[in-house]
C-alpha cells in the first residue's frame, strides 16, 4: 500500500520536532524518526493500528497507531492507500482532535476532487 501524508499530518510532526529541537536535537530527530518508521509498517499491515473511538461518528475507518505511548499516529484506509491524517499528543484534549480531523480530511478531499475534474 501507498503512504500519503496529509498536510496536518505533516504540520503535528514538525511542530513535535520545532519542540524537541529546542531541547535537544538528537530527542528530536529520534522521535521523529521513530513516528516515521512507526508508519512504514502500515504499506504492509495498514489494520494493525486500532479504530479510534473519538472518530467512530466519521464516515472513514480511522485508526491509531501509538508511538512512544504518548503520541498517536491517526490514519485511514481509503482504495489501496494509508492517509496519515494527523500525529496526536495524547496528553491533549480528545475535543481537538476531532476538530482537527475533521477540517483537515474535509479540506483534503474537496481539493483532491476539485483536482480530479480537471
Amino acid at each position: 500500500m501507498v503512504i500519503i501524508w496529509l498536510p496536518l499530518a505533516e504540520e503535528a510532526l514538525s511542530g513535535i520536532f520545532r519542540f524537541y529541537n529546542e531541547r535537544s536535537e538528537q530527542a528530536a530527530i529520534k522521535l521523529v524518526f521513530d513516528i516515521r518508521q512507526a508508519t512504514k509498517q502500515l504499506a504492509k499491515y495498514p489494520e494493525i493500528g486500532f479504530r479510534e473511538p473519538l472518530l467512530a461518528y466519521r464516515p472513514e475507518t480511522f485508526r491509531s497507531l501509538i508511538v512512544r505511548k504518548t503520541y498517536k499516529v491517526v490514519y485511514y484506509i481509503e482504495k489501496g492507500t494509508v492517509y496519515i491524517a494527523d500525529v496526536w499528543n495524547t496528553r491533549q484534549d480528545p475535543e481537538n482532535l476531532r476538530n482537527r480531523i475533521y477540517i483537515d480530511t474535509r479540506e483534503y478531499k474537496f481539493n483532491r476532487e476539485e483536482a480530479n475534474e480537471r
